[in-house]
């Protein structure tokens, strides 16, 4: 972008452009500036990143929500890398193209139109700006036929009334100055300004330089796009007008401060240069020249130095805005491109981190969030900069193996998936069977299921090799495993997978054509202090829709319900049950049904399960007891009862989540946020990424305490609802990174306990206790660690607490009388074996128990079991002999093809060679475990009968070996497949967890291959 002809008085810093055009149309134009929206889209789930100035007030274009005001301007933060608009791969090739950039905009809801638009963009232009208008073109819609839109002749007498030429307004079609949100939805005719960077520089005139105007040329490009939104385009692609109409303007602001400070290429502006002279003094490497990739032999280091900066920024914005890497791969892709470039070009590993401020800098004033979560953010890139160089290292052998056999490998980046190898692996393997070009989505299944591959990941193997994927079935065999895991398994052994299918398809085309369903009343509920329960007023409706198993009825009868399993699908006008969102499950309760031979005592119908379908709620119900008068047809009135008890504890343990968030991120002065959540009557689960702290006992014990003692404040839990442009406004409020929001309707669940320095204020859609009170007490019953940042919390609440607090009691009570015995040399045989039994029932049942005092227990009963040990006659034979013995008398070969068994008894003695064990079971498979003098060890033995190309003795105790990285090989000179051991591995505290997970992973590996 060239010196113009004619100069401005002084040259604008690029805080004053971005100023001058918001002060221009708040204090001249009666507008509202309105801050820019994260970059995370907040409630589309079309886009991954907000991508123009619009996003935010596309459901306003789409009439779903209100305009926040009739005028509006902002500066909107924007991500282009993918979709659409894809500007990732030519970032840094040129002098205009960035992966983060803000987009200036004015907008009219319905008051203003193209007249007052152009004027006003015409005043700023040659006004503040002080752009000579004798360098401005301007475009406008040319009409379309096949649309039945005739040229837009309006606009063009506009630009003339304001001074244009007529040679310098100039016509183009729909695909340069038509613009549509979508296929379908509000569009209209658009005027562009273009702005000539070398004028007079053709001597032809003013005509032929006009001729350049949309032709790609760098010298005479689109400076503001001014979009007037008439029209709406149906779903039969036809066009008609709308009610109102509305302005929608976007303006490249890095590009304007290239032409306002004389600048030939956006890098040379304000916005970058205090980031070029960052990276050369932090990196000692020669200064940005300002090359681009020709001939000149610095040019690949200016790029450098572009890519760099200009992913400094992105990077910095999307974490600010709360965008994570784990969720977001095209971020994670940026961010570990950055980090290459600065250890690989600048050789300075943690150059990324040190840029942060300088954007912070640049962007601070007019984006105040990245100041304020900048720790957050250099917290985040550490931990993405740890994680990177640990996979780096850890796949770097096994990548570079299979490297030198697929060379083409190298073009993507995949190797933040451990699975990847052994997967593609496979894929060669199995390609040559796929028909069509195409990988299909069985396969695709199997890809995750065993190798961890998403579809992020398929997406980039078929465009490697050139094929397709077939990820609709893909979709359908996930949503049937999901089905498998989630259904319970029947009475008869055998859960028909297919009519559930059956059943959900018949439920969404019902529901397709019914109103949808009032479940405003799932709300209306009180708690009576003193009697500590919650009363849910009961709810008449009228019956909408019934399907019987998978067919929709208009009537059904007693009769025609035989079986315990056949299901109503009931769809009422009004609702006042909870259906499954937000993580918490749907409540439970009955529909009552009008008796016409008894109308004193009415039928009843058990709810088993509540979904929403297409705005309407569907009580899955079974007749509570089998009867032929039992009659229900569309149009009856039914009296609908929610379980109170159950929807207490769950309402218990949602408010309990919340308050466990909060505390967290109270304590704990660390980059924290929510991955995932589950509540249900029995308890409540949080996972959260916790990054530079690894949680011991002590923090459990010092949360617990936090939230008592705000339930014991009587702490109110307030309920306000907002739009999704009143949460955007605010900055403390806890949201779900990636999660996708409603536009109107939002209920903010808010406890505020500044006493404690404990605040709540979290969106969400489930049902809570109006007091901390109504908690009663809490406490964390479990706690894993589920990757190196992640934490899992298992926690209840309310009854279920104090049933958990009972429990451990009564334990406590029992251990100390053995304890009390210990020390006195009282003990006996059998009090050796309750305490096996009660470490054995710690381990292994589902009996639930303070966090904090089963990890004491566990010590005291070891210590006890330890100092057994030295004192006891029972040789190391029999401690192995008997208890495997026990075993195999327990499980009997006709109902357990195979012997998983962790030898408990291994934890008195120093040392047990295995195959004592395995060598008492020859008629099946075997895998035991065993942990002596904190040294994990385990031994596999499978019949030669039983070994197939998917089971044997090495693969299934890599399926165990694998949580504790432990080695598996065979005994020197034997056959792996039938006899496998893995190396002791020294455990720590969190063996019991540990052993959990590996027992469950072999077991679902036998599982799947022996058992039929």
């Amino acid at each position: 972008m060239y010196n113009s002809a004619k100069q401005v008085q002084r040259v604008l810093t690029a805080r004053e452009i971005r100023k001058t055009f918001i002060d221009y149309f708040t204090a001249n134009h009666e507008h509202k500036f309105i801050r820019s929206s994260p970059v995370v889209p907040f409630c589309d789930p079309t886009v991954a990143f907000v991508n123009a100035g619009m996003n935010q007030f596309k459901s306003v274009f789409l009439g779903t929500a209100a305009a926040p005001h009739k005028r509006v301007v902002n500066s909107q933060k924007c991500v282009r890398v993918g979709g659409k608009h894809n500007d990732l791969s030519v970032v840094g090739q040129d002098g205009y193209h960035h992966t983060f950039f803000e987009m200036l905009g004015n907008w009219s809801f319905g008051d203003y139109f193209k007249r007052e638009a152009c004027a006003m963009a015409l005043e700023l232009l040659r006004g503040p700006y002080n752009i000579d208008p004798s360098r401005l073109y301007v475009t406008y819609f040319a009409g379309d036929k096949l649309l039945g839109i005739p040229a837009d002749m309006e606009c063009f007498d506009i630009w003339r009334s304001l001074g244009f030429p007529a040679a310098r307004i100039l016509p183009f079609g729909s695909k340069d100055n038509f613009w549509e949100m979508g296929t379908t939805g509000p569009c209209g005719p658009c005027t562009e300004i273009h702005i000539d960077h070398r004028p007079g520089s053709d001597p032809g005139s003013v005509e032929q330089r006009a001729k350049l105007v949309n032709a790609g040329r760098a010298d005479l490009t689109e400076l503001w796009n001014l979009v007037f939104i008439q029209y709406n385009r149906n779903t039969d692609g036809s066009i008609t007008s709308l009610p109102a109409k509305h302005v929608d303007t976007g303006m490249g602001f890095e590009r304007l401060t290239a032409l306002l400070q004389n600048k030939s290429s956006n890098y040379d502006t304000d916005l970058f240069t205090p980031l070029f002279d960052g990276i050369h003094s932090l990196s000692k490497a020669p200064v940005y020249g300002g090359s681009f990739p020709v001939a000149e032999n610095s040019a690949l280091l200016d790029t450098s130095y572009r890519i760099l900066a200009d992913h400094a920024r992105m990077v910095t914005a999307c974490l600010a805005d709360g965008m994570l890497p784990d969720q977001n791969q095209k971020l994670r892709r940026v961010l570990r491109k950055a980090l290459s470039i600065s250890e690989q070009v600048f050789s300075h590993e943690n150059l990324l981190s040190q840029l942060v401020p300088i954007v912070v800098e640049t962007l601070g004033e007019a984006y105040p969030e990245m100041s304020s979560k900048q720790q957050a953010v250099l917290e985040l890139i550490a931990h993405e900069q740890e994680v990177y160089k640990n996979l780096r290292e850890s796949s770097s052998k096994i990548f570079a193996e299979v490297l030198t056999e697929f060379p083409n490998l190298d073009d993507i980046d995949l190797m933040e998936c451990p699975g990847f190898v052994p997967a593609y692996r496979e894929f060669q393997v199995q390609r040559s069977k796929f028909a069509n070009n195409t990988i299909p989505g069985d396969f695709l299944y199997k890809l995750t299921d065993t190798y961890g591959l998403t579809e992020d990941s398929f997406v980039k193997l078929a465009e490697l090799e050139n094929m397709n994927c077939d990820l609709e079935r893909y979709r359908a065999e996930l949503a049937l495993a999901k089905l498998r895991t989630k259904e319970p398994q029947r009475n008869s052994g055998i859960y028909d997978l297919a009519l559930q299918q059956r059943i959900a398809e018949a439920q969404a085309q019902l529901t397709m054509r019914l109103a949808a369903t009032d479940n405003s009343h799932k709300y209306f509920y009180s708690y009576d202090a003193q009697s500590e329960t919650y009363a849910i007023p009961t709810l008449n409706s009228r019956v909408l829709g019934i399907i019987q198993n998978d067919a929709e009825v208009s009537r059904t009868l007693g009769s025609r319900l035989g079986e315990s399993t056949d299901t109503l699908s009931i769809v009422t006008a009004a609702s006042n049950f909870y259906y499954e969102s937000g993580g918490q499950q749907s409540d439970l309760g009955k529909l009552l049904v009008r008796n016409k031979q008894k109308p004193e005592q009415p039928h009843q119908l058990d709810v088993v399960g509540v979904k929403c379908l297409n705005d309407c709620v569907v009580h899955v119900c079974r007749l509570a007891t089998p009867t032929d008068d039992f009659e229900l047809a569309l149009g009856d009135e039914v009296l609908l009862e929610v379980d109170a008890q159950q929807r207490q504890l769950n309402t218990c343990h949602h408010t309990a989540i919340h308050l466990l968030n909060a505390a967290i991120r109270s304590l704990f002065n660390k980059v924290t946020y929510q991955v995932s959540s589950a509540v249900s009557s029995d308890q409540c689960k949080l996972e959260l990424g916790l990054l530079g702290k690894r949680i011991q006992k002590a923090d459990v014990e010092h949360i617990e305490d936090l939230i008592n003692r705000a339930i014991c404040s009587g702490s109110a839990v307030q309920v306000q609802q907002l739009s999704a442009a009143d949460v955007l406004q605010q900055n403390d409020i806890t949201m779900v990174p990636g999660e996708v929001y409603p536009e109107q309707g939002l209920r903010l669940i808010n406890v505020q306990c500044p006493e404690l320095n404990l605040s709540s204020k979290e969106l969400c859609c489930g049902t809570h206790v109006t007091n901390t009170k109504e908690l009663s007490c809490f406490c964390i019953v479990n706690l894993k660690q589920t990757n190196r940042a992640r934490f899992a919390f298992t926690a209840v609440a309310g009854q279920a607490a104090e049933n958990v607090l009972k429990t451990a009691a009564l334990l406590r009570h029992r251990v100390d009388l053995l304890e009390q015995q210990f020390q006195t040399d009282k003990l006996t045989n059998a009090t050796e074996t309750e305490l096996q039994t009660i470490r054995h029932n710690m381990l292994h049942s589902d009996i639930k128990l303070p966090y904090a005092f089963k990890l004491d227990t566990f010590n005291r009963i070891n210590d006890m079991l330890r100092k057994l040990k030295e004192t006891s006659r029972t040789t190391l034979k029999e401690f192995v002999e008997v208890e495997m013995r026990n075993v195999l008398m327990e499980k009997p070969l006709d109902t357990h093809p195979y012997i998983l068994h962790y030898i408990t008894s291994s934890a008195l003695v120093e040392e047990i060679p295995l195959q004592r064990a395995t060598k008492l079971c020859t008629d099946r498979p075997i895998l035991v475990v065993s942990m002596c003098e904190n040294i994990v060890k385990a031994r596999c033995c499978v019949p030669q009968d039983c070994i197939s190309d998917q089971f044997n003795a090495q693969l299934w105790l890599q399926s165990f070996a694998s949580t504790f990285g432990g080695q598996v090989g065979a005994p020197k000179g034997q056959n792996a497949a039938i006899v496998c051991n893995m190396k002791g591995r020294k455990v720590n505290t969190q063996f019991e967890e540990q052993l959990e997970q590996a027992m469950c992973s072999a077991q679902a590996y036998a599982k799947r291959y022996l058992e039929f």
